[in-house]
């Protein structure tokens, strides 16, 4: 006698479904899974980047002599006290210490590294004419300047016009200037709360300009990040406000750090009367017989008169440098 063929229970059914629901499941995970993670909880960019949307030549032009001369220094920053504590030892969370040599400008006869110093020019947000300081950093591309952030962006808007002039003295640009089409900062420095100054670093990318490429003309400083503070730091700008006048290069020979906590994070200072308008000039230290770009000039603090602070440039620094160099 033949069996009748057996019937599948309804609840063996409704498992046999679940299973293989639930391979799919997996099967999704296994697919999409590394997808939505780095959506959901992947880090940012740790750089941010606005390319400038005119032409170099727009640039160039606006900076007539004459707008250089009265241009507005900008403002030094002004730390809030409160935030500065005194390191003891060394920095918190200093990493590797690197460092890279320079590059020599074309022209001998230039002294070097001053012949990378220069005044950066821009347009802010109300249509005002400003300066800052900078210095064309050896890389790559031959053509990166550094600077402080808040010559770059303030207050929730990027600057425009921005033009670097190497060697600027009372209206004169012996090579000319070159014309940024690229402004970084770190994402930290776009969102930082007031008065947190730690990460407050710029960059620019020139476009070259009829002499050619930036430091292929002026030479390029070389750059040292995660080194000590406890050694001699020559600081240089353009200082603006009383008594200078922002139009001749000035300086601060040869003073020890200090680090401080501030903000989320580290900064150094020295000894130094500068003021606004020498706000992303280069700090230099010198290793053997040679000399590293190694802090800038970036804010002022009634708890020390009289010094000038820069961030501390740590990796965050290179990782700025190492994006701009590409």
């Amino acid at each position: 006698m033949s069996q009748r063929p057996g019937r599948i229970h309804p609840f063996l059914v409704d498992r046999i479904f679940l299973s293989g629901l639930a391979c799919a499941y997996v099967v999704y995970l296994m697919a999409f899974g590394h997808v939505l993670y780095l959506w959901m909880f992947a880090p940012s960019d740790p750089i941010t980047e606005h390319q400038i949307d005119v032409t170099s030549n727009t640039a160039v032009q606006h900076w007539t002599v004459a707008n250089m001369r009265n241009a507005i220094d900008d403002d030094q920053q002004n730390g809030d006290v409160s935030s500065l504590t005194q390191e003891r030892g060394t920095v918190t969370g200093q990493g590797k210490a690197s460092l890279q040599q320079g590059q020599p400008p074309s022209d001998e006869s230039l002294s070097y590294p001053l012949s990378t110093v220069g005044k950066v020019f821009f347009t802010n947000a109300a249509g005002q004419n400003m300066s800052c300081s900078g210095t064309a950093v050896t890389s790559p591309n031959s053509s990166v300047v550094d600077t402080a952030g808040h010559c770059f962006y303030q207050h929730g808007d990027w600057m425009q016009n921005v033009l670097f002039c190497p060697q600027y003295d009372n209206g004169n640009t012996p090579y000319g200037c070159w014309a940024a089409r690229d402004l970084e900062i770190p994402s930290d420095w776009l969102n930082a709360k007031p008065n947190d100054y730690h990460h407050d670093f710029g960059m620019a990318i020139v476009a070259a300009n009829s002499h050619g490429l930036l430091t292929d003309v002026v030479g390029g400083a070389g750059w040292a990040y995660n080194q000590p503070v406890n050694q001699p730091f020559y600081a240089c700008g353009y200082p603006a406000m009383h008594p200078f006048d922002g139009q001749t290069r000035q300086s601060c020979e040869g003073s020890p750090g200090t680090s401080w906590q501030h903000g989320g994070g580290n900064v150094v200072s020295i000894p130094c009367a500068m003021n606004g308008g020498s706000s992303g000039g280069p700090w230099f230290i010198k290793i053997g017989d040679k000399w590293y770009l190694n802090g800038h000039n970036d804010f002022i603090s009634s708890l020390i008169p009289g010094h000038m602070f820069s961030p501390y440039y740590d990796d965050t620094w290179y990782a700025l440098y190492d994006k701009a160099s590409k």
